[in-house]
């Protein structure tokens, strides 16, 4: 072999989208891009499913505007209104107030209900009943009202968890506050709904309806021509409320033709009372305020503050001088020096400072009896029991004196407390008083603007008489606007494409095995061959005698082959078979690649070098106390330890007892003797190493070897391994390396593969290719 070291694994920086490793991402999670794809296309089936109709219904006004105020000299006022007309109609289109005109309509208080299967829908003058309200003044609105009829001429009404109550047609019935009366609809036919229930709107409710489902939109400018819209989930509804709409608003305009510019004025002269309202808040704000602050000058009030803060500051500072200094003069009293420091004097009262100084008297007075009498006669005793009498009595008013300089310390901290945070305040009341001022400017600007258009609407009023026109009446639409189902269904399909193109795409990204030979061939070793995954379930026995005519049983005999290829001088082979991991393969491909050649009439025997993880070999029954590792340390021959298997010559040496230093039997001469002793006996040594990745004693036997085969697992075997290998081959300096990428998946119908014996119906044993 030559150049086989020679390892080269550059690639281009942007390697092209390798289409083997998509196809096995497709094969691998083909359920879950389809789960994908149904869960998302049902899920805007649903959404389809249990969404109601809604229809919409059209009209369109023509308004016609009649101007004859030029004479009055404000043509440019009366032409801008016209501009601006269709504007203000579609405004009062949609206000409250105008909508409000509408809701006294029995049919749109009163919605009735059927509950069906799926959805709910409301049965617009086709109910089971019709209902009247005898009384306005109730607590039932908005609230699911049951009905069930009982009989052809009575019914039952509750409420969930409330009220019952039974009833006959064109009766009144009272629940709770509620009375109503019910008249049979005879023209009912009852379909597949489970129940019927009616709700009575309050005006609010009603009000929010109308407003949410109305659109007025300007449909010609130059024509002065509006569309009205109204949405509902039943069309008969949607065309009924707005052609209710359409009267309402002719009768508005007809009862408001001479008076347009009356409500406007109207409402300018209601604007002006709100800003008046607002300009008297402020003003009333500014009075409060000044009350409050006691100042409409912040700027004084805040220097005003910061001298009481600092006179605070002064007389707390004095008056903790003084409790100091009656701290200082409480331990002289203790002390029997009756003199008092000329700093605290002043403060003082006067009796204290008396009693003080008498004490400074008594006590030279005793001290110049103690020069003429002794300390126990009554004289003495006497002046002594004088002196601690004052003394005590001295001590404790000096003691409440201090205790009020205390009261009086706390009062002034808790001041200058107060005074700080009315200090913190007046920026923000001086931003606030500020920001009202301002406000009050702009309302004051704006009040003036108000009153200079009002007085121009009140020369313009007589001038603008509008007429209004029906161009289209209220349609009926049978084909629902929403949902869509079409673009529904197309954004779920698309959807679903996106969101499987990005799933595919992290697992593309995501996914670091190896999954085609063209990933091996980056590495400049020899590849030796390949072996497919399989559908049998493993035997008792050797897989190529179990199952002879497979598609691995095949692959095999083709690696067989190619060993021919690698001929060593001595015509006799050392076959080390490792990989970077457990799992890939490594020891079934050892004993089945010892089987293929012992069928070939070699003498063959494998030899389980993996002496620190124990292997169960079904096809080969040994002593577990005996092996390899016994071999080594020289406690058993190799000729003891061998193990028969289904074929007369290939032999089996295990693992043995798992010893302490597996690294280390390999490094000494015993273990190069006994390969050569192997060697001589049999036609092929295999040795089955240890992961090389995990440690090292499988390089030490592929040093030894002839013939190193380097197994990786396909979708198994991660693509970092082939650096792990390159980087043995660089180290070790090992020219004798050539890899099998293990369990490949057939792609389709591969052209030969017909002719084996593989049964579909069987699963997929993986643990063949698992060491």
């Amino acid at each position: 072999m030559e150049s086989t070291n020679n390892i080269s694994s550059s690639s281009s920086p942007a390697e092209a989208i390798d289409f083997d490793k998509l196809k096995v991402i497709l094969k691998n999670n083909w359920i879950w891009i389809a789960l994908i794809f149904i869960v998302i296309n049902s899920v805007a089936y649903l959404i389809i499913r249990y969404t109601k109709n809604t229809y919409q219904s059209n009209s369109e006004i023509k308004l016609d505007i009649k101007s004859e105020a030029s004479e009055f000299g404000i043509k440019t006022i009366v032409e801008d209104q016209n501009v601006n007309i269709l504007a203000g109609e579609i405004e009062i289109i949609q206000s409250r107030l105008f909508l409000s005109t509408i809701l006294d309509n029995p049919e749109f208080q009163i919605s009735f209900i059927s509950v069906g299967r799926v959805l709910d829908d409301e049965m617009f003058r086709s109910g089971p009943a019709s209902i009247k309200i005898n009384d306005e003044k109730h607590s039932y609105y908005n609230i699911p009202i049951f009905f069930k009829e009982v009989t052809e001429k009575s019914f039952r009404l509750s409420i969930n968890e409330g009220a019952e109550t039974e009833g006959n047609y064109g009766e009144e019935v009272r629940l709770g506050d509620l009375k109503l009366v019910l008249q049979k609809n005879n023209l009912f036919k009852k379909g597949d709904e489970v129940a019927y229930y009616f709700i009575i709107h309050s005006d609010d409710v009603l009000l929010d309806y109308l407003i949410r489902n109305l659109v007025a939109e300007p449909l010609n400018y130059n024509a002065n021509t509006l569309r009205i819209s109204f949405k509902d989930h039943n069309p008969f509804k949607a065309r009924a409320v707005l052609n209710k709409i359409d009267s309402a608003y002719l009768s508005f305009s007809n009862q408001q033709k001479n008076l347009a510019n009356t409500q406007k004025i109207g409402w300018l002269t209601n604007e002006l009372r709100v800003i008046e309202k607002r300009m008297e808040d402020y003003e009333n704000y500014f009075e409060s305020f000044t009350l409050e602050n006691k100042t409409y000058n912040l700027d004084e009030s805040l220097k005003e503050t910061v001298e009481a803060i600092n006179r605070v500051d002064s007389q707390r500072y004095e008056m903790a001088r003084k409790i100091r200094e009656s701290d200082r003069l409480l331990n002289s009293l203790n002390d029997n020096n009756f003199t008092i420091p000329i700093s605290i004097r002043s403060a003082l009262p006067e009796g204290l400072s008396k009693d003080i100084d008498q004490l400074t008297r008594l006590n030279l007075e005793q001290e110049k009896l103690k020069l003429s009498v002794n300390e126990i006669t009554y004289t003495y005793r006497s002046k002594e029991k004088e002196i601690e009498l004052l003394k005590s009595k001295t001590q404790e008013q000096l003691s409440e004196l201090r205790s009020d300089w205390k009261k009086r310390l706390e009062e002034l901290s808790n001041t200058k407390t107060r005074l700080e945070k009315s200090f913190a305040l007046f920026p923000n009341k001086h931003t606030e008083y500020s920001k009202n001022q301002r406000f009050y400017k702009l309302y004051e600007q704006f009040y003036l603007t108000l009153m200079q258009s009002k007085s121009e609407f009140e020369i313009a009023q007589a001038g603008t008489i509008p007429e209004f026109k029906i161009l289209s009446p209220a349609s009926i639409s049978a084909t629902p606007i929403s949902p869509n189902r079409l673009m529904i269904l197309g954004i779920g399909a698309v959807m679903s494409f996106i969101i499987n193109f990005f799933f595919i795409g992290l697992l593309y990204l995501a996914n670091n095995k190896i999954n085609a030979v063209s990933q091996l061939n980056k590495v400049q070793v020899p590849l030796l061959g390949t072996i497919p995954t399989t559908r049998h379930k493993i035997s008792s026995g050797l897989y190529v005698l179990d199952y002879p005519k497979s598609v691995v049983s095949e692959a095999l005999r083709s690696i067989r082959t190619n060993l021919d290829f690698f001929n060593s001088p001595s015509g006799q082979k050392v076959i080390a078979i490792s990989s970077t991991v457990s799992g890939e393969g490594k020891s079934f491909v050892a004993m089945n690649l010892g089987g293929v050649l012992a069928l070939s009439k070699k003498k063959v025997i494998l030899v389980d070098l993996d002496m620190r993880k124990k292997k169960e070999h079904p096809v080969v029954t040994y002593d577990s106390t005996r092996g390899v590792s016994t071999v080594l340390i020289k406690k058993h021959n190799w000729q003891d330890c061998i193990s028969a298997t289904q074929l007369d010559n290939f032999h089996y040496i295990a693992a043995g007892p798992q010893p302490p230093n597996p690294s280390e039997l390999l490094l000494h001469e015993e273990f190069s003797d006994f390969i050569s002793e192997l060697k001589n006996t049999y036609d092929y040594v295999i040795l089955d190493t240890p992961p090389v990745g995990l440690v090292t004693d499988g390089i030490m036997a592929m040093k030894k070897a002839d013939i190193c085969l380097y197994i990786f697992r396909a979708n198994y075997s991660k693509r970092e391994f082939i650096s792990n290998l390159q980087r043995i081959i660089a180290i070790n300096k090992l020219s004798n390396i050539t890899t099998l990428l293990n369990a490949v998946p057939i792609q389709g119908k591969t052209y030969g593969y017909g002719y084996y014996e593989e049964k579909k119906n069987e699963f997929t044993f993986k643990s063949l290719f698992r060491a």
